[in-house]
């Protein structure tokens, strides 16, 4: 281990230096709070007589005063760099100016970017095509792949337009101040020393995600452990497994300590998983610490490629999953379902069948009692079996009552629905029922999605020929706004536009518009359950009440195990 004082220019200023970020780092992370505290620092900076200190960079030696891995300090580098591609950038279109005259841009380049086919810094392999292209070749276009990849051109024009906005002299103070921050380097010389540094820094408190946490004790673990010829390749294994997983994350949506959690949560130690610490604590256990490693990390690659197969999974009942909201506690089955199911989608619709109606019960009991807590044992125990976690859950769930089959009717039948807060989905999938073409809800689109009282909460100026169940007070009894307003019968999916324009108006005139264009069958249907009184259509308590029938019973059967 060699540690060494040294400057920004003293760290890129050779044309043999270059450096590389290997795969299994992170990609490119930072965003706008990120640059902004950057260019600040820097900016308060030239107050002060002192230079400026950016910190300890860890590298790897590959080849001595030629090839180095960043171990540590990945993002600060790749900031620096845009940074200069964004300065000279700007410099360049003032070249004119003759505060310039002297100012040598193909040398700071050399040094900074690329000296003739010496890039100075490689990021991670999968951003190499856009990092070349938007830093390294200056261009301002590329094809965006990856999340990484967005930063990257965004942190440029960030850049780009901030230095804008500064004077020549002032840029030209900024190059300076940077070009003489100091810098500690400390240069490790194999993966044993990387493994130890990782997991020093952790042991310090350095702010990393609970995956960087996870890669940096198993580097060490397997140094720790390892047979004295087998430490590097057993490292070298973790690096390359690691690699693969930072190359899924970015094309997953679920961030990373979520999965890890939840695949955790699948295979450790279920629902009661809360940190590092229990996945330590198992990992101790262990008779044989190097076999463990390798089996969990292979696992945990399999959990990350599996979350990528779900995002990209077309089925009804994944949509209907994702358009009620996925609760935490149903990833872990998910995972499960696709390690046992593999590309079986007869069998993953079948799970996720289950699950919905699992997860539309919770968001419409939304009782203080765990489901979790339920439901722990069976997740926990679920090997593959659809038929087993299908009776399983069924049973558990009317074991425990509160999502049982009579308590979710009995909350479907309540009749203040109105403030419940799957009200909205609830009605989607009616009029999914309602269609009756096996579409999925996501082919039902709606501006400004709304709920629409029918008979209205306040009826307009109280007039009897409204068409709705007023009293001689030209009011709602006490019945009617406890049992009726509120009810399901009486709610409908409209859009917002819509719900605006008829407001409160004569049922009369809303029927008209329900009619006229229907965007939905639910608004059609509002006909069939209406009466006529004096030749006028009504929305009285009748067909209220024939309309939260039918409802009730298509919740009642849709999330129903027995009519599965």
């Amino acid at each position: 281990m060699e540690f060494k004082q040294t400057t920004i220019l003293g760290f890129f200023d050779s044309s043999q230096k270059n450096y590389e970020i290997p795969v299994y780092q992170r990609a490119y992370s930072w965003d706008k709070k990120n640059w902004d505290m950057f260019l600040e620092d820097i900016v308060e900076q030239l107050n002060g007589d002192n230079n400026y200190f950016y910190g300890n960079i860890l590298l790897e030696t590959i080849k001595k005063d030629r090839n180095y891995e960043i171990i540590d300090g990945q993002q600060r580098l790749t900031t620096l760099t845009i940074f200069m591609r964004a300065l000279l950038n700007v410099l360049n279109q003032r070249e004119n100016e003759e505060i310039l005259k002297d100012f040598d841009f193909d040398e700071k380049e050399k040094i900074y970017i690329k000296n003739g086919g010496n890039i100075k810094l490689r990021p991670v392999e999968y951003d190499r095509a856009c990092f070349d292209a938007i830093i390294v070749d200056n261009k301002n276009k590329f094809e965006i792949n990856t999340p990484s990849q967005k930063k990257i051109l965004e942190a440029k024009e960030f850049f780009t337009k901030k230095l804008s906005e500064f004077t020549t002299d002032k840029i030209l103070e900024i190059f300076e101040k940077i070009e003489y921050t100091e810098l500690t380097t400390i240069e490790l010389t194999s993966k044993k020393d990387a493994a130890l540094m990782f997991e020093l820094q952790n042991n310090r408190g350095k702010d990393l995600t609970n995956m960087e946490k996870l890669k940096s004790y198993f580097m060490y673990q397997m140094y720790v452990y390892s047979q004295e010829d087998e430490t590097n390749t057993n490292i070298e294994n973790i690096s390359n497994i690691f690699k693969d997983i930072y190359k899924l994350i970015n094309d997953i949506k679920l961030d990373e300590d979520s999965i890890l959690i939840y695949h955790n949560q699948a295979y450790i130690k279920g629902y009661p998983y809360r940190t590092l610490e229990d996945l330590k604590d198992e990992f101790k256990k262990s008779i044989n610490k190097i076999d463990w490693i390798k089996e969990y990390i292979s696992e945990l690659h399999t959990t990350f490629s599996n979350i990528k197969k779900f995002e990209h999974f077309k089925s009804e009942y994944k949509n209907y999953l994702e358009n009620l909201g996925i609760s935490a506690f149903i990833y872990p089955f998910i995972m499960k379902g696709f390690k046992y199911f593999g590309d079986d989608s007869f069998k993953l619709n079948e799970l996720f069948k289950i699950l919905e109606i699992v997860l539309f019960r919770a968001k419409l009991i939304n009782s203080r009692a765990n489901i979790q807590e339920r439901l722990n044992k069976i997740l926990l125990d679920f090997n593959g079996d659809i038929d087993i976690l299908r009776e399983d859950i069924k049973n558990k769930l009317n074991e425990a009552w509160y999502w049982g089959d009579d308590n979710t009717k009995a909350y479907l039948d309540d009749t203040n629905m109105y403030n419940f807060g799957v009200v909205n989905y609830l009605l989607w999938r009616y009029e999914n029922f309602l269609q009756n073409k096996g579409y999925s809800i996501q082919d039902f689109s709606i501006e400004n999605e709304q709920i629409e009282h029918i008979s209205p909460q306040q009826p307009n100026n109280g007039a009897i020929e409204n068409g709705y169940d007023i009293d001689e007070n030209k009011k709602y009894d006490e019945e009617f706004e406890s049992e009726y307003l509120n009810c399901v019968g009486n709610l409908m999916l409209i859009s917002g536009s819509h719900n605006a324009s008829i407001g409160n108006k004569p049922f009369g005139e809303k029927l008209e518009t329900y009619m006229k264009n229907p965007l939905l069958n639910q608004q059609a249907e509002i006909k069939n359950f209406s009466k006529i009184e004096n030749g006028l259509p009504v929305w009285k308590k009748e067909s209220i009440d024939e309309r939260h029938q039918k409802i009730l019973k298509f919740g009642v059967e849709t999330w129903s195990f027995d009519k599965y």
